[in-house]
């Protein structure tokens, strides 16, 4: 929507440096509606743990990145883990220029089809209440999508059978 282009591609240990870099990038209220409270450092542990369980079919991250002054930059990620056998966990992350833009909406239909090429069936994904805008990334995609209220958060069980194709 902003006429800039994004490619997108798996995350591989040599985006280290401007994966930090992009989760420094973010607001403090991303990070929070991301990962559920605050983070101030994203040390190198922390990457190397993410990098340590990627294998690109149970887990993989998908980044998406855009030029900035002649370099390239992540914009966007979205992940997804293995809970069991035919289902998979997922989350994103859009830096705040770019929210609202679709994008979230498009990394989810990626890794949808790469899900559906391991063998997954649905995805699992837990938003806190406030997380309005990615409430109606999952809605819009999964109309029938089953959602359960917990304390301050929101479980969204996805079927792969019952997402809406032409959105995204």
């Amino acid at each position: 929507k902003s006429g800039k282009t994004m490619s997108v591609r798996p995350l591989l240990p040599s985006d280290e440096i401007a994966h930090r870099n992009f989760l420094y990038s973010l607001e403090e209220r991303t990070i929070y509606l991301r990962f559920f409270h605050n983070i101030d450092v994203f040390n190198r542990q922390m990457a190397q743990k993410h990098w340590a369980n990627l294998d690109y079919r149970k887990n993989i991250s998908m980044i998406g990145v855009v030029r900035n002054k002649g370099d390239k930059q992540i914009m966007a990620m979205g992940t997804y883990a293995e809970v069991d056998s035919d289902t998979a966990e997922i989350a994103f992350l859009v830096h705040e220029d770019f929210q609202g833009m679709g994008v979230a909406s498009y990394l989810l239909q990626e890794l949808e089809k790469i899900a559906l090429c391991n063998g997954y069936r649905q995805f699992i994904a837990t938003v806190l209440t406030e997380n309005t805008a990615m409430l109606r990334v999952f809605k819009k995609r999964y109309p029938e999508a089953r959602i359960s209220n917990m304390e301050g958060e929101i479980e969204i069980r996805m079927d792969f059978t019952e997402s809406n194709s032409t959105s995204g």
